[in-house]
């Protein structure tokens, strides 16, 4: 190949998805440059190379790619001049990826520490991400005072553009202090993330991980099902990220949701037998899954069956695996910090009996429940029903007070009342936080309590009381921890529409349907996955489109899909859809709605696009057809939104003018 035609052939790698076929790809196109003349364009193949080890959790086989882009950039430096500010900021990855590497030696991962000093200083770059690096390993070590000192020396240093985004560094800062058992400190460092006021595209994904349990261990139960709810869908199946996924299993073992765990872990069983992956990322993930097989044990569930195995003999060959991999990085490390480390997580006890989470199990490995009779704790048992006949008089005039009393109802009688007994007093509950506004959160929370307590009694109530939390999260704007209640429900939604719910089926009309997809739509919105939401949208307007009576919900509905797909770039079916809306809401007489979606159909019709053939005549057609329609209007009924419409329609026929003789 010559240079062109390796360039070429690099830009098509670049089109593989981030993974293994990529890495394939790269390593062959590598091997053809090597041979070739062009040293910077094998320069540019080494470094896709190299950050798709990373991204495809192969960090292991970086080292040498990087070695000979150094080799590279050393003799050759007129011809890559321009990739010196790349190959210094890989040179970073490539020593973090060698404190994982237990195969590497700890004085080579040292003296390329002084190697990657010496090229920093030489290039007049920052010393701060060498001492994060420095600290990294100190961490790892177990030497966490001279890990301490370095990351304060680290933070103190300056900033420049070899220095990691502030969302990867707050990541890394935590992160020590989750080693050492200082939760609360490391939530204070991980709080710009979790909060999100910083971000990036590894970041809040490995942080909300991370702060699941210190979240549980510090009392932040609803921060930690939100960490969950809306951290496992920015990990799920991501190979980089397995220790990650290896945390939400774990948080699952160690609060009362092993179900969810195995749901988690039957997604991801061909890791369990992938020795390709890196050591470090393989160690995370096993330990995070022995975990929950221990638990599962531990209840008394070890015949379950995970991938071709059953629980007890899955942990039994893992864990043999982990300490294996452990003694490898204490024999390199010369400590046992490692296999310490690893010890702790396996013997972790259960730091709550139950977080519910709202999101169904495939299955339930619950202890069945069996009926409670009244014994020597008879009189917690009156007390709770005593307490429960009070608040159910008192729910339509004093639901706060009604609340109170359930409450002690649940505690009086948590351990006595029968399971269902139990549920129908949650539900209750439910009903009288509903009864108060602005109570959302507390909403969500009393609904997940309620429809964990029924799963085992009635899946139909189970998912009622699911989709309340979604909706409350949904009115309180948290719209990651909406969608992720909303989806499943949703998603196994079949049958008629007004029976649409699974388990022989929630009676929910087909309006009230429709309207929590439009709640789930407006969620995906924000964030930010418009073709899912767009989907949403369009069910909605599916199931009510025959319903007279609600032709007003229906073509809001159908904007909104329009709108949707607008922002994914799916113009031909967005123009569409603005069409029929504009038809709908001139059968409603709705002035506006039909004005604002002929214009945005006029303006998808101006500029085309790739999949709208189209002209800017035929724009500018559509818009002077409502300019016209708007002023006979206003000269037969006129009114202020007739005039603002009309107004806007001007401005934006003249801006479309002005561009269209610029074109």
């Amino acid at each position: 190949m010559d240079s062109a035609e390796i360039r070429h052939a690099l830009t098509r790698a670049r089109t593989v998805p981030e993974g293994r076929d990529r890495t394939r790809c790269l390593e062959a196109l590598a091997t053809t440059a090597r041979i070739g003349a062009d040293r910077a364009a094998e320069a540019e193949v080494l470094l896709d190379l190299v950050q798709a080890y990373t991204y495809a959790g192969e960090r292991d086989l970086a080292p040498i790619a990087i070695v000979r882009l150094l080799r590279i950039f050393d003799e050759h430096p007129d011809a890559t001049a321009e990739l010196s500010r790349s190959v210094h900021w890989y040179m970073k990855w490539m020593t973090s990826d060698l404190i994982d590497n237990p195969a590497v030696p700890l004085g080579t991962v040292r003296r390329w520490f002084d190697e990657l000093e010496n090229r920093y200083r030489t290039a007049g770059y920052s010393l701060r991400p060498v001492l994060k690096l420095r600290s990294i390993l100190a961490r790892d070590l177990g030497e966490y005072e001279e890990a301490a000192r370095l990351r304060a020396l680290a933070l103190d240093a300056p900033r420049d553009e070899m220095t990691d985004c502030e969302a990867c560094e707050c990541n890394w800062a935590g992160s020590l202090s989750a080693a050492t058992a200082a939760d609360a400190d490391a939530l204070r460092r991980w709080a710009p993330v979790l909060h999100g006021r910083r971000r990036c595209a590894h970041e809040p994904h490995r942080v909300r991980a991370h702060a699941l349990l210190p979240l549980v261990r510090t009392g932040g139960f609803e921060a930690a099902r939100a960490a969950h709810l809306t951290g496992y869908p920015l990990v799920r199946g991501v190979l980089g990220l397995r220790h990650a996924v290896a945390q939400h299993i774990e948080f699952c073992a160690l609060t009362g949701n092993v179900a969810r765990g195995l749901d988690i872990l039957a997604e991801h069983t061909d890791w369990l037998t992938d020795s390709a992956a890196d050591a470090n990322l393989r160690l995370e993930f096993l330990t995070g899954v022995c975990v929950l097989l221990r638990r599962l044990v531990e209840l008394g569930r070890a015949d379950v069956r995970v991938g071709e195995s059953t629980a007890t003999a899955l942990l039994e060959t893992l864990t043999a695996e982990i300490y294996g991999l452990c003694a490898r990085y204490d024999a390199r490390n010369g400590t046992d910090s490692i296999s310490r480390s690893v010890r702790e997580r396996l013997d972790r006890a259960p730091l709550v009996d139950h977080l519910p989470l709202g999101v169904r199990a495939a299955v339930d490995v619950r202890p069945p429940i069996r009926p409670t009779a009244p014994t020597a704790k008879s009189g917690q048992w009156p007390q709770a029903e005593r307490l429960a006949e009070v608040a159910v008089a008192r729910l339509g005039v004093d639901p706060a007070g009604a609340e109170q009393r359930l409450r002690r109802a649940l505690e009086a009688g948590a351990s006595v009342l029968p399971g269902e007994q139990l549920a129908r007093l949650s539900s209750l509950l439910v009903t009288a936080i509903s009864g108060q506004r602005g109570r959302e959160p507390a909403l969500a929370d009393a609904a997940l309590v309620a429809a964990w307590r029924w799963e085992p009694l009635s899946p139909v109530d189970a998912l009622h009381h699911t989709l309340v939390a979604a909706r409350a999260y949904h009115r309180a704007e948290r719209h990651g921890e909406a969608a992720a209640l909303f989806e499943q429900p949703l998603a196994l939604e079949s049958g008629s529409p007004g029976q649409a719910l699974p388990g022989n089926a929630i009676p929910y009309p087909p309006t009230e349907i429709a309207l929590i997809r439009r709640q789930f739509g407006e969620s995906l919105n924000a964030l930010n996955r418009y073709h899912d939401a767009a989907t949403q949208f369009a069910e909605a307007a599916r199931l009510i489109e025959h319903d007279p009576q609600q032709r007003g919900l229906t073509s809001e509905l159908v904007h909104a899909e329009a709108a949707a797909l607008s922002v994914c770039g799916r113009d031909a079916d967005a123009l569409v859809a603005y069409l029929r809306a504009a038809d709908l809401f001139e059968t409603l007489e709705r002035v506006g709605p039909r004005a604002r979606s002929l214009r945005s159909a006029a303006w998808l019709q101006f500029w085309g696009g790739e999949s709208v053939a189209a002209a800017p005549r035929v724009g500018l057609a559509t818009m002077r057809t409502l300019l016209e329609d708007l002023e006979r209007l206003a000269r037969t009924a006129s009114s202020a939104e007739v005039r603002g419409e009309l107004l806007q329609t001007r401005r934006q026929l003249d801006t479309m003018r002005e561009e269209a003789s610029a074109i």
